[in-house]
């Protein structure tokens, strides 16, 4: 009886919005690559289903009258070029559905539209994201006749979406979706309807710096969740040399805007005298810096709500702060992507708002506009205390050692290294705490975990892919020619994200042994931190058993190094682990630090080694046994290069 030959992985790929070619390019040579590994590819694009839709917003490029055809001209000569076979979505449309869906918007009230759902559908927050991107505001007015025709548009098109999709999800019955960004309109509509099967997603975006590729499983590309896990995984692993070397490389790249997947909205570097002077400031004074964000791509993004229920809240507050302590400056930085030369469209009524709280500042306040050409990394340069909203500049605040209050959903939100607002009513006295920092203090602690985190931001989570060029942040130009170029083993990054994709394997693995055993030694030489002290664990009946155990720590980690070897000792054991101690010789005053404690292994915080001849599961760091001296001193030598 011959054995079946196991099921090919079905990938199904809705790609509405490859008029974006760049998106496309990256889309199309990974489904190209999974094919060649064995997966069978259903590829489907929009054949003019819908009356909006995320390639043409009013705020940035208004939708013209032939609008699909246009979009449809674009797709279609993408994927001839790239060789790629596919299938309209409209296939998977009845004819009567469209007109569902235009009687159920017309028959919607306007106080009904932003909740509005079809059965169980929740066809308005699906949709929602995309409505404010689309007027690039934060906030949605029904009232406002321009605002209601689009709300009614995206609502008849999200619709339509979801009962085109919700036939195609169930005539393929994919293994995987793969989706560009999932977040907008009918990307978000699919990722919704395949949770709902119990459908793996994987969504694309382009990554942080050049050339990259971001995935992000089972949720859309901007969601703060994936990079949450990230440090609960990562963030005890400490950098390599060559790790800080490059990430403090791309961090300067950053500063200069070279190096990014996107275009960068701050000019280059400034003097710092030159902008002190600009503005007033003294570098005697302490200076605090306050970043607003571009928050109309995100404000319906769960993961990025915080304390104030909106930013102009935020902003308010900090500025009555200020006024209540005129011995510090404030500099609010609007971000230049939300209305400049550099930003793309403009959020019309966060400007407004910012416009009229500038007229009202104390003396103490300064506000840097969206359209002055003063860099915001010089202001991080002066800031004593950085106040940030969703900004990245939370974390690079961070990494330059300053002291960082995180305002809402932020990448860095709750970690150790920046403080984070928790609720509004104790954000003053959050503040009040800054107030004890000297002007231009800086942390290497800081410093060094902010590092770490930024590795694994525009590192680790982001997938090297130099099969698609990048001459520019929008045009991309592929550098294989025939698909058997992408053939298995042709380029790591590629085989990566087809392991993601069709393996099931993790967009970021978590760190294995070796990476957990690492010193910290690089990162402490390299931010000039003094070397944290080691600590050991040992078993008190252990040492009673072998006493040299005992002597071989002392040899490795002599006395007066601050080095501790914590003893688990249970009732009863005291005494004759004192005898121990003396019989090896330790008990004299100039003797290594021991410390007998009653405790479950799992309680004692930190351990950098267990000295034991047993595994011990509850605490992960290296184990030596007997025999020990040698292995210590490698642990010392390595602990002190």
């Amino acid at each position: 009886m011959t054995a079946s030959a196991p099921a090919r992985p079905r990938i199904l790929c809705y790609a509405p919005y490859n008029r974006w070619a760049l998106h496309g390019l990256w889309e199309m040579t990974v489904l190209h690559a999974a094919r060649l590994r064995g997966a069978d590819v259903h590829y489907v694009l929009c054949d003019g289903l819908y009356a909006e839709c995320d390639q043409f917003w009013a705020a940035t490029e208004p939708r013209p009258r032939n609008a699909c055809l246009q979009c449809q001209a674009a797709q279609t000569q993408l994927v001839g070029k790239l060789g790629m076979d596919f299938t309209w979505l409209g296939r998977y449309l009845t004819l009567e559905e469209p007109r569902i869906a235009r009687a159920w918007v017309a028959g919607l009230s306007r106080d009904e539209l932003l909740s509005a759902r079809y059965g169980d559908w929740d066809v308005a927050a699906w949709v929602r994201g995309s409505l404010h991107s689309h007027f690039r505001t934060s906030s949605l007015d029904p009232a406002d006749p321009k605002v209601e025709d689009a709300v009614r548009g995206y609502l008849y098109s999200g619709l339509v979406a979801c009962f085109a999709l919700d036939r195609l999800l169930e005539d393929q019955q994919p293994d995987v979706l793969f989706l560009f960004n999932g977040r907008q309109s009918s990307t978000r509509v699919a990722r919704e309807l395949a949770g709902r099967r119990g459908i793996r997603t994987v969504c694309h975006e382009r990554g942080p710096r050049r050339e990259t590729l971001a995935l992000a499983v089972d949720t859309d590309s901007v969601s703060l969740e994936p990079v949450r896990r990230y440090w609960e995984e990562w963030g005890d692993v400490p950098l390599t040399e060559p790790e800080l070397e490059a990430i403090v490389a791309h961090l300067h790249e950053r500063e200069h805007g070279r190096g990014l997947g996107w275009k960068a909205f701050t000019t280059a570097p400034q003097p710092l005298a030159e902008v002190r002077a600009a503005l007033g400031l003294s570098p005697e004074r302490p200076t605090w810096v306050l970043y607003t964000s571009s928050d109309d791509e995100v404000v319906s993004e769960a993961s990025y709500r915080g304390a104030f229920a909106r930013q102009i809240e935020w902003v308010e507050r900090s500025v009555a702060f200020a006024r209540a302590h005129p011995e510090i400056d404030l500099v609010i930085r609007v971000h230049p992507n939300t209305g400049s030369r550099r930003s793309t469209g403009a959020n019309r009524r966060q400007l407004g708002e910012l416009a009229r709280l500038r007229a009202g500042l104390p003396a103490n306040v300064r506000m840097v506009d969206a359209t002055d050409d003063v860099s915001s990394y010089t202001l991080m340069e002066i800031a004593t205390v950085g106040l940030v909203y969703h900004s990245t500049a939370g974390l690079e605040l961070a990494c330059k050692g300053k002291a960082t209050v995180v305002g809402a959903g932020n990448a860095v939100a709750g970690l150790p290294f920046v403080e984070t607002v928790e609720h509004a009513d104790t954000y003053d006295a959050l503040l009040e705490a800054m107030l004890e920092i000297p002007a231009g203090a800086t942390s290497t602690e800081v410093a060094r975990l902010a590092h770490r985190f930024a590795y694994g931001l525009f590192f680790r989570r982001c997938i090297e892919f130099p099969l698609v060029g990048m001459p520019s942040a929008s045009v991309g130009e592929p550098r294989w020619r025939r698909i058997s170029d992408l053939k298995p083993g042709s380029d790591p990054g590629l085989d990566r994200c087809v392991r993601v994709l069709v393996d099931g394997e993790a967009v970021c693995p978590p760190p294995d042994a070796a990476a957990r055993a690492r010193s910290d030694a690089a990162e402490l030489a390299w931010f000039g931190a003094p070397p944290r002290p080691f600590t050991g664990l040992a078993f008190a009946e252990e040492l009673i058993a072998d006493a040299s155990l005992l002597r071989a720590w002392a040899e490795a980690f002599p006395a007066g190094a601050g080095h501790t070897l914590v003893i688990q000792t249970p009732p009863g054991a005291t005494d004759r682990l004192v005898d121990a101690v003396g019989r090896a010789g330790l008990g004299d005053d100039d003797g290594p630090d021991l410390v007998a404690v009653d405790a479950e292994p799992g309680a004692l915080g930190p351990v950098d080694v267990v000295l034991s001849a047993r595994a011990c599961a509850e605490v992960d760091a290296p184990h030596v046994g007997s025999g020990a001296v040698d292995a210590l001193r490698a642990l010392a030598a390595a602990r002190t290069a």
